[in-house]
């Protein structure tokens, strides 16, 4: 279900600034048969209004992933801050793959020195944060999407369910 143009948008500023830095990306898809396809999101940018999310993939290892969300526009973004298991989750229908906006390379390259930092105080150095993450200009791909449901999943008893003034 599209949330309607008027509907307050899901994303608070508070929870932007979460979702764009120093977070894990897993971000999920399916095909007709609702087989699940996936990948590591590498940077991740949100419409000044919180309407509309961007989340950022290398295209050599989301191929399937590409192909399910230029099929259906199906997708499920989950954050989470590996340092304290604060996660969110976030789901969309309109899903669509975009070529990157001007800055959209310069965001992944600080959304990676964020994880980099986030990742020191667990013992994971920039060499391993880089390889994860690591992906040339020219194999980035943009998925644009506006939430139409969210979910806290950090783990403990409110795990699964639907963030302050969401709709479920």
């Amino acid at each position: 279900m599209t949330r309607p143009a008027s509907a307050k948008p899901l994303l608070d500023a508070e929870t932007i600034e979460f979702i764009t830095r120093r977070v894990s990306m897993a971000i999920a898809g399916r095909n007709a048969d609702n087989v699940p396809s996936s990948a590591r999101g590498c940077g991740c940018r949100v419409a000044a209004d919180g309407r509309l999310v961007t989340v950022f993939v290398a295209r050599p290892q989301t191929a399937a992933l590409l192909r399910d969300i230029e099929a259906n526009g199906a997708i499920a973004v989950v954050f989470s801050r590996p340092t304290t298991h604060r996660t969110m989750q976030f789901k969309g229908c309109n899903a669509q793959v975009l070529p990157l906006a001007p800055g959209d390379v310069q965001l992944v390259t600080a959304f990676t020195g964020s994880f980099v930092v986030e990742l020191a105080p667990l013992g994971h150095a920039a060499p391993f944060v880089h390889a994860v993450l690591g992906a040339r200009p020219e194999d980035l791909a943009a998925i644009a999407f506006t939430p139409s449901d969210g979910f806290a999943q950090t783990p403990g008893p409110g795990a699964g369910a639907p963030l302050p003034g969401r709709r479920a």
